[in-house]
């Protein structure tokens, strides 16, 4: 008895790691199969089997991570894989739709598997709503000597499925993928227009917080992408490094520089790892891995500008929906860490076919579309996932212009100001003439906005107006923290009634 007891406890330390990464190079694509993947922006992803997964590490840094704000939490500071984490060490797109869609409301899998696959698995190859990737591997890995347009298309979005299966969306259930993904695979000219990186981050902030939150004596499981997660470590954690022969490579996707056969694995004792993490310090960290990059080395599909990367939001996919609060660990964006306050509870749903996930976080979605929209270099419009969000992608360049607001008059005023604060920070001197200054700056924001407030109630409106213009919320609306001061970003929004959710996590707080 004590034997078997000892063997249920050395299981419960160890962590099972639900990717699938083994057979991601053992589908046969043609050349014009590839071209469309490559076009996907998810070619990247076939790298994430080269990566070597150290468990011990993986599961001891579960025991740091905090579940109400998405941080680790270390001795006296917080980190968290980000958003431009994501681009680089994944090399797929950040920026874009939000990874859901209402095509699949109550639809079953096999209806979805027959519509964009043309085959339909049998009963030992589902469970649940899921699919086995060893089906998808069998049945469309292999062309046949000449393949129709159709047949082409419909193996190359079976591997995009399991591509994204095997690397960021694993679930518990090891070996499975759901077929909710396909509509989104449908179109290849459009697969490039989702937020996938922005997906896989919300997958795997989720299943940190259940590992956090779990208290079962059965092995812990990890799903999501613990490629990004060992390589984050990786780049920020110089102590969990492997050792390696020579300097790795400056490239995107990261995951690569961390990948090879020059590369051993130190081992390590959980104990060790444990002290490691509790004695880590600032001083410790690489707050800059990438500095040594050149700008012109990042695909544009990696672009990850801080003015998205670096403001609050809400990451979606599907029914996941987790936040994001990259305040709280400023340092991995160059920026001086100041003191942030507890955020408030929301909660994390299962899914549930019944529901359209594109109109039940609507707000979510449209908030973080619009900092999308605010930041694309292009200006280029991306049509709207769901009705509420149809002004979203309106580009920055063609936004409307409100009666009875100047911006250039503005713009020309504040310019005959800048001489004046040019001179005191050149000469350290003139605060009073500085002063005067910014009080006449203030005077006339203060009265473009009363024109812009008056031109909509003039308009029939009710002196507010929707966003599309740069400079979205950093958060959504949202209520003072618990500990009764304001949190100056703003603390996480109370949930929304939730339509048929089977599970919801009760609400937590987090008080440090």
């Amino acid at each position: 008895m004590y034997n078997m007891w000892c063997v249920i406890m050395q299981e419960a330390r160890e962590l099972s790691v639900c990717q699938t990464t083994e057979e991601l190079k053992t589908w046969n694509l043609n050349e014009r199969q590839q071209q469309l993947v490559d076009a996907s922006g998810l070619g990247n992803l076939k790298y994430m089997g080269d990566l070597a997964i150290n468990r011990t590490v993986l599961r001891v840094f579960c025991e740091v991570w905090s579940k109400e704000t998405n941080t680790a939490r270390f001795h006296d500071f917080e980190m968290a894989p980000s958003l431009r984490d994501t681009a680089y060490i994944l090399g797929i797109p950040i920026i874009g739709r939000a990874v859901t869609t209402g095509a699949v409301l109550n639809m079953s899998s096999e209806e979805l598997l027959l519509q964009y696959l043309g085959r339909v698995p049998g009963s030992k190859d589902c469970r649940g709503s899921r699919v086995k990737l060893s089906w998808l591997h069998s049945k469309f890995s292999q062309l046949s000597e000449h393949p129709t347009d159709k047949e082409i298309a419909c193996k190359t979005r079976a591997y995009l499925l399991y591509l994204i299966g095997a690397t960021l969306f694993s679930d518990k259930d090891k070996g499975y993928v759901s077929p909710k993904y396909l509509p989104l695979l449908s179109d290849f000219d459009k697969v490039r227009e989702y937020a996938w990186g922005t997906a896989a981050l919300a997958h795997l902030y989720k299943a940190l917080s259940m590992l956090a939150s779990s208290h079962s004596i059965a092995r812990k499981r990890l799903f999501g992408s613990a490629t990004l997660l060992m390589g984050w470590i990786y780049e920020y954690i110089p102590a969990m490094r492997p050792d390696m022969e020579d300097d790795p490579a400056l490239v995107v996707p990261r995951v690569c520089r961390w990948a090879g056969h020059a590369i051993s694995q130190p081992a390590k004792e959980a104990s060790d790892i444990r002290k490691a993490f509790s004695q880590l310090r600032v001083s410790d960290v690489n707050w800059e891995p990438y500095k040594g990059m050149d700008p012109a080395s990042i695909p544009n599909m990696c672009s990850a500008p801080d003015s998205v990367c670096f403001s609050r939001t809400w990451l979606i996919n599907f029914n996941v929906r987790e936040v994001y609060l990259p305040d709280r660990f400023a340092r991995q964006f160059g920026q001086e860490q100041h003191p942030v306050g507890d955020v408030g509870g929301f909660q994390r749903h299962q899914w549930n076919a019944s529901v359209d996930w594109s109109l039940e976080y609507a707000s979510e979605i449209k908030h973080f579309e619009q900092l999308i929209n605010a930041t694309r270099p292009d200006h280029t419009a991306v049509a709207a996932t769901c009705k509420t969000t149809e002004d979203v992608f309106t580009p920055a360049s063609t936004a409307r212009e409100f009666p009875g607001l100047n911006l250039l008059a503005v713009v020309e005023s504040i310019k005959k100001e800048l001489p004046t604060i040019t001179r005191f920070l050149e000469q350290r001197s003139l605060p009073v003439e500085v002063a005067t200054s910014f009080a006449r700056i203030h005077e006339l924001l203060e009265d473009s906005h009363l024109k812009e407030g008056n031109a909509a109630v003039d308009a029939g409106g009710d002196g507010t107006s929707e966003l599309t213009a740069p400079h979205p919320p950093a958060i959504p609306p949202c209520e003072e923290a618990i500990i009764g001061t304001a949190d100056p970003h703003g603390p996480v929004p109370d949930e929304a009634a939730q339509n048929g959710s089977d599970h919801p996590v009760p609400e937590c707080c987090d008080k440090p």
